[in-house]
Parts: structure tokens; sequence; C-alpha cells
């Protein structure tokens, strides 16, 4: 467990995640290189958006944290119950449409992505907040701004911008209404200035992946991606939902 650290309202504002290795965890994360993972699943969430899969943090070399987490005390498995009695009555809905688990099962969802990656945003530890901690608030801010940062980075709204819809579905393993790589990575660029990862199975787009670093607490903001491409040419198909 961290020690006790600086309260949030007390950080500085202009600090930048992974260039200093002074900065209290609670003002800067130290995890602070970040994959925002926006999911397209034929079969959940809305025609016109994409869901979440998670917000990632790894470490500032870009590697991976362990798969067990960073906090086995706050290892919740009841997201829902804390997400439905928190003071957010809007949150439970918001995850329902646009975090769902492609497995049917959105509270093992939840719980497994707040256990993995949750509790390694250090600047979300309970000590952060002092004497104002509420019980589980950490929780309902991390889910909230995920779902806030997948709304201002909304990969639906930036590849329709630039042309990209999606078509009508095919069968066979090869279908040939595709778009190419370059065309999904100049679309984001074109968007806000950095390119993703796009991730496939097979031709089928699966995940589009934004990089992050963060100004202060919880500034994000897209950095060029460190993560590898999966895709060549691109079938994103309509949704049935």
């Amino acid at each position: 467990m961290l020690p006790p650290h600086t309260a949030p309202g007390t950080c500085p504002i202009d600090t930048i995640s992974c260039q200093r290795t002074d900065i209290d965890p609670c003002c800067s994360p130290q995890n602070g290189l970040l994959v925002l993972a926006q999911q397209w699943d034929t079969r959940w969430g809305p025609s016109d958006q994409f869901t979440v899969h998670g917000l990632w943090p790894d470490t500032c070399q870009g590697k991976q944290l362990p798969g067990s987490g960073c906090d086995h005390t706050r290892a919740y498995s009841n997201i829902t119950d804390i997400l439905s009695s928190s003071n957010d009555p809007d949150i439970i809905r918001d995850m329902n449409s646009l975090w769902p688990s492609n497995k049917g099962d959105n509270n093992w969802f939840w719980s497994h992505e707040w256990v993995k990656h949750g509790t390694c945003v250090t600047t979300l530890h309970p000590t952060c907040y002092a004497d104002s901690y509420l019980p589980y608030q950490e929780v309902t801010e991390y889910f909230r701004s995920i779902l806030d940062l997948r709304a201002k980075y909304n990969v639906y709204a930036a590849l329709n911008a630039s042309g990209i819809v999606p078509t009508e579905p095919e069968t066979g393993r090869r279908p040939k209404n595709t778009y190419s790589l370059d065309q999904f990575k100049q679309a984001i660029r074109d968007a806000w200035g950095v390119e993703p990862n796009v991730k496939c199975r097979g031709r089928q787009l699966q995940e589009v992946w934004l990089w992050f670093q963060v100004r202060g607490r919880d500034t994000y903001y897209p950095v060029e991606p460190r993560g590898q491409d999966t895709c060549y040419r691109i079938s994103y198909q309509q949704k049935s939902t």
C-alpha cells in the first residue's frame, strides 16, 4: 500500500507523466503511459458507437503491469453494486450501454478491469484523498473518467468524418468491402494529431487503441502509439444491434 500523499487539490497542474521520477504518485500517475482500448463488436453496443474495453496503465517504458493488479486489498468483485450505490445516477446506464461484456456478464468484466487496471492508477489511491475520502469513490471516478475519455475521443465520429463508415455484412473469410490500415490511421491522425494501433482478427475489426500520457493528475492527452497493428485490410461491418 502507498503511504499517505498529497491531496489532489494541492498538486501542481503542469506535471507530465513519465517525465520526472520525483513527483508524488497522487499528483501524477506513476504508471503514466496508458492505452484506451475501444472495441467494435457487431453484437454489442449502440450502432454508431465503439464500446470500451478498458483504460490500461503501463509503465513509462511501455511494459504491462501484473495481471493480478496492483492492490489486492481493493480487488473488488462487486463493481455493479459499488457503482449502483454511488452518487453518479447515470453511471450504470452508461456502463451497460457503452461498456458491455461480450460474454454477457458485465459485473465480471467491470470487476476484472478494475482489479487488473484500476488498482494500478496511483492518483486514485484512497490515501490521495486525505480526509475527504468516501468509500469506493475512486472506483466511480475511474469508470466515469474513462466513459468521459471515450466520449471525447469518439473513434466512430473520427472515422465517420473521414468517410469511413461501417459496411453491410459480408459472408466468407475474405470480405471484399474493406478499408486499408492507412485509411484508419490517417482518419485518427486528422482528428487528434496522432496515430492509433488497430487490431483485427483476420480482416475483422476488433479494436482501436489510443495511447495517452497525463498532464497533472487526470488530464489525458494523446501520444504516438507504442504497440503493434494487427490489420492490413479492415472489414468494418455494421452492427446487428
